[in-house]
């Protein structure tokens, strides 16, 4: 069963570095500032992955195919909107090494920005609809056998 207070701790850790990476995006003047922000990339893309392989694995099949057609609807769009935000962190993790960071590090920060908002809007989605769906998918099961009991 898909722990979902482990995701909401990834949840919290990706944002923790997350606003951190925001943060250095502001205060790069040395290549050796630009390898710090590299490295942060590099370590939330670490946690990134590992975040969406459990959601993609197990979250999100759990809700497409239970029995509630609105949640499965929900589940459906934040997939899709998932799928665009992954794609952005993957050109801005692609696109951002530490010699295009040092190179403009005033475009490093704009863009760091978009793609931290991105990410901060889509975690407060799953927080507050996705996650509290599941648990009532996970929960309906015990209740209904509470029922019959």
């Amino acid at each position: 069963m898909l722990d979902i207070h482990e995701l909401r701790r990834q949840h919290r850790l990706i944002m923790i570095h997350a606003t951190g990476l925001r943060g250095l995006g502001d205060m790069i003047k040395t290549r050796h500032d630009a390898e710090e922000a590299r490295a942060a990339i590099k370590g939330i893309d670490r946690m990134l992955v590992e975040h969406l392989t459990l959601e993609d694995d197990h979250l999100y099949p759990a809700l497409l195919a239970g029995p509630d057609r609105e949640v499965a609807a929900m589940a459906a769009d934040c997939a899709e909107e998932m799928g665009g935000i992954r794609g952005a962190w993957v050109a801005y993790h692609d696109q951002w090494t530490a010699a295009a960071i040092a190179a403009d590090p005033a475009r490093f920060s704009a863009a760091t920005a978009g793609v931290i908002g991105a990410l901060a809007l889509r975690v407060e989605r799953e927080n507050t609809e996705l996650y509290p769906a599941f648990e009532a998918l996970a929960q309906a099961p015990i209740a209904a056998r509470r029922a019959a009991g």
